[in-house]
């Protein structure tokens, strides 16, 4: 085997080595981001305003196909809006759908889809629909905090 084969083969070595720590790490940073995620809607679905005040940055940035930009308190007063009305809207995670991707050691990129159901009344019928998301998680204090979200494809 001459020096360049050699070399080669250090290298492939060398990078298959690190994909696999890097699949290790990749795999915790995944279950540590779902589970923030989980928390952060459970507020949603149980109307909770502190745990989405919890979760959320206060440096968020919401970017939605269709009602545009806001910031953090523009979220929370339209949640409790929301809370305060009759209508229930509720939100289920497709975790076959997640990706998240390490973008330094205190940031994160999660990319998905989850199904938002609405039930205007309890008199009326729920309705649901499938939607996109990319989210970028900051970690601040040890916990994990939605920094920004684009939503789209409603």
């Amino acid at each position: 085997m001459n020096r360049m084969a050699a070399a080669l083969c250090l290298a492939a070595a060398g990078s298959a080595a690190s994909a696999d720590a890097g699949t290790q790490s990749r795999e915790q940073l995944t279950a540590e981001i779902v589970a923030a995620d989980a928390r952060l809607f459970e507020g949603l679905n149980r109307r909770d305003i502190g745990r989405l005040k919890s979760g959320f940055s206060p440096r968020l940035e919401f970017y939605h196909d269709r009602s545009g930009v806001t910031g953090y308190a523009e979220n929370i007063a339209i949640f409790e809006k929301n809370f305060a009305a009759p209508a229930r809207v509720r939100r289920e995670a497709m975790p076959e759908t997640v990706e998240v991707f390490p973008t330094g050691p205190d940031h994160a990129m999660h990319i998905g889809k989850h199904r938002f159901c609405n039930k205007p009344s309890p008199a009326e019928p729920e309705s649901c629909g499938v939607y996109r998301f990319s989210m970028v998680w900051e970690r601040d204090g040890g916990q994990w905090k939605l920094l920004r979200v684009l939503s789209y494809d409603h």
